[in-house]
């Protein structure tokens, strides 16, 4: 008499026999490609920083009489924090004129592609960029008194949940008595989020 054992066998979609760790394997295989499919696709890759002004070549506001007061530089980019995606404004600033007491500050101004044009009969609306936000330095207009390089400072806005692109504004100014003395704006380039 001969004694014959059967073991239990798995068979995969095409017929093929397969080992019960191999199954598991597989198994987990085909939720970590599941995971990393979504993960790609919930995190938008938020794309490029890009850089307002430089140390060499700083965003500087000027008095009256064309004395440098305040000098900034930076990047800014679109993230994504607690509070939702934000336009993030980095910089460093220098008080060009300590001395006299007042504090230096820059300010973020975000642009969105999403807004209101209003525009007389006859004519046409040709904005690609809206104002939607602005916030200081470290939410404070009082950020940097000193001669020397600030340490990097933030400042966020959010963004218009309308849109889909944004670009930002860049001044910097001394917070002084009477109307802060600002330099122009610097415009960086645009991001998608």
């Amino acid at each position: 008499m001969e004694l014959t054992t059967h073991a239990t066998r798995s068979f995969d979609e095409q017929g093929y026999a397969t080992p019960p760790p191999l199954r598991k394997y597989r198994y987990f295989m085909a939720v970590l490609a599941v995971f990393a499919a979504v993960t790609t696709i919930a995190v938008p890759a938020y794309a490029a920083t890009y850089s307002w002004n430089s140390k060499s070549n700083p965003l500087t506001a000027r008095n009256g009489d064309g004395d440098a007061l305040a000098q900034g530089y930076g990047t800014w980019k679109i993230g994504t924090t607690s509070s939702g995606t934000r336009s993030q404004g980095y910089g460093y600033l220098r008080d060009a004129k300590e001395k006299n007491g007042y504090r230096v500050y820059f300010e973020l101004h975000t642009y969105v592609n999403s807004g209101l044009c209003i525009a007389p009969q006859y004519t046409s609306c040709s904005s690609k960029y809206f104002f939607w936000a602005k916030q200081f330095s470290d939410f404070n207009k009082e950020t940097w008194g000193r001669g020397s390089w600030s340490p990097q400072f933030y400042s966020s806005t959010s963004v218009d949940p309308g849109g889909d692109f944004a670009r930002a504004g860049f001044e910097v100014a001394e917070s002084n008595k009477g109307p802060d003395s600002q330099s122009g704006m610097t415009l960086t380039r645009g991001n998608k989020y």
